[in-house]
């Protein structure tokens, strides 16, 4: 199987949509995925999968924590700006709420429908990805009544159905 009919084969597979920030050197950093697996509740443990090629990888790399911002079904412009290609640091937030995690410090999106503050555990290397595997520290919940944001078929699900 090649990679591009793979990529068309997983097309199919509906996924939710979340941000994930962390901080380096003092910056807040974010990128959208929609790569996240609950690994264990015994432990409570996430695992969040990133290309090594990606702007983020690095950054997330040499950070001791992550925070997974899960999207609600009206926060698609959150998933396409943080998605998209901006200088990194402070000016990916510029015009966007947030706060720091009380656990981790982390960017929050006070909208989103939680936050996961995790603890990275392990660093997997996979092919061209590594899967940062994280040690749930706590969860913020932010909104109940609004359904997830889910991406299938190459686009946004934003009904909730």
């Amino acid at each position: 199987m090649t990679a591009d009919e793979h990529r068309q084969a997983m097309r199919h597979l509906a996924t939710g949509v979340a941000v994930l920030t962390t901080c380096h050197d003092g910056l807040p950093h974010a990128m959208t995925l929609n790569t996240v697996l609950s690994v264990s509740t015994r432990p409570p443990t996430l695992l969040v999968s990133l290309g090594t090629q990606s702007r983020t990888h690095g950054i997330l790399h040499s950070a001791d924590c992550y925070t997974v911002n899960i999207l609600a079904s009206d926060q698609r412009h959150l998933a396409e700006r943080f998605a998209a290609k901006r200088p990194m640091g402070m000016s990916q937030f510029e015009g966007v709420a947030w706060q720091p995690s009380p656990i981790t410090g982390n960017p929050v999106l006070p909208d989103a429908l939680l936050a996961i503050d995790c603890r990275i555990g392990q660093r997997i290397p996979v092919a061209d990805h590594t899967l940062f595997v994280g040690d749930v520290l706590g969860v913020t919940p932010a909104r109940t009544g609004v359904p997830p944001l889910v991406f299938a078929c190459g686009g946004y699900e934003t009904e909730g159905r």
